[in-house]
């Protein structure tokens, strides 16, 4: 077992669960009832367990958030806590500088995010799925496994984003199959037709 790093400028709340061989860089900020899992890396300024945007929450005691395995969170992004739910994210999820995950959302394993993307409150962002510099994703949404969701793109409170394709633009538009990506993360025919029926259910 190894123990936690936690630099000397971090500030970790009396209700913080974590687990073990985490980093916890410079001037971080977690708190609320957040759990943490092993491996995962908070690189400077993560605000991380925060209440949630939502005014009918600032104050409120009974946030929590959990946090899985293996994931990579860089400078400046912020995690809020849940409302009524929990936010949840998963394992090996990788989060670039200055990204929003908002309150009671959901990352399954393997989800990716590039720098300033905003993920509105309550969405569920299904494993494998990847989104450019700068997209902004409306609250309530469903973000299918191994899309792509490109650069800039703001996908809108009536957009499908369905498994194992890729969207752009402004609102997002379908643009082709993520072959690419699904050849990589090894994807069979079978598996995907799987995680199209998962969506659909959600």
């Amino acid at each position: 077992m190894k123990l936690n790093y936690i630099h000397p400028t971090s500030i970790i709340g009396p209700n913080v669960v974590l687990g073990n061989n985490n980093y916890i860089g410079p001037f971080c900020y977690i708190t609320g009832d957040t759990i943490i899992g092993d491996n995962n890396r908070f690189e400077a300024y993560c605000s991380i367990g925060t209440p949630p945007e939502h005014r009918d929450y600032f104050t409120s005691d009974n946030q929590k958030l959990t946090i899985g395995n293996n994931n990579i969170f860089r400078e400046f992004i912020t995690i809020n806590a849940g409302t009524k739910d929990i936010t949840i994210l998963s394992n090996n999820i990788t989060i670039l500088r200055g990204s929003h995950v908002g309150h009671d959302c959901i990352l399954e394993d393997k989800v990716n995010l590039s720098c300033n993307v905003l993920i509105g409150g309550h969405s569920y962002l299904m494993e494998g799925c990847n989104f450019g510099l700068g997209a902004v994703c409306h609250q309530f949404s469903i973000i299918g496994a191994y899309s792509m969701v490109g650069m800039g793109t703001v996908i809108t409170k009536n957009t499908q984003i369905t498994p194992g394709k890729i969207y752009v633009g402004s609102p997002a538009k379908y643009l082709k199959e993520n072959l690419i990506g699904l050849e990589r993360s090894n994807i069979t025919i079978d598996q995907l037709n799987k995680l199209i029926t998962q969506y659909e259910t959600l």
